[in-house]
């Protein structure tokens, strides 16, 4: 499952971010070949007065969460290896690239440990932009000095070294 979160206008003022992107998205899919099962995944929330939500924003603020998933029916490992590859490698980077035009992010808490460098600082890069990381890595540092609540994959999306 891979999931984003953006904006998409207010209560008494939506805009059309949410049909865009659902259309632009399957169009992508379509070209793209991929194998992609239904349902897409499509829920609206209001927005969040937390700093560490992808769906901060202002009071009376709306922003759709659009969620994918690729199954694995299949008991054979490297069937379920390549179901899992084709899911990471081409459906979340079509997501991802339709996402970037709609400033969506995914949940900081729900990511896939990046592959090498390059993903590791394009998601601190990508995480800086929406989230306030050095008040995040200062609530880090003072309530959990020893790390104890971290891991690999929170490090490499927030750490600075």
């Amino acid at each position: 499952m891979f999931e984003i979160c953006f904006e998409t206008g207010l209560n008494e003022e939506k805009n059309s971010n949410d049909i865009e992107f659902m259309e632009t998205l399957l169009d992508r899919i379509e070209k793209g070949g991929i194998a992609a099962p239904a349902p897409i995944e499509q829920r609206w929330t209001a927005s969040s007065s937390s700093f560490m939500s992808p769906a901060n924003g202002c009071v009376g603020g709306l922003h759709s969460w659009i969620g994918i998933i690729m199954y694995l029916p299949s008991e054979n490992l490297l069937q379920r290896n390549a179901i899992t590859n084709a899911f990471k490698t081409e459906y979340c980077k079509i997501m991802r690239n339709v996402g970037k035009d709609f400033n969506a992010t995914s949940h900081w808490a729900k990511l896939e440990m990046p592959e090498n460098i390059e993903e590791r600082d394009e998601l601190r890069k990508l995480m800086r932009e929406k989230y306030p990381v050095d008040l995040f890595n200062q609530a880090r540092n003072t309530f959990d000095p020893k790390g104890i609540l971290s891991n690999p994959i929170i490090q490499a999306a927030f750490d600075s070294n």
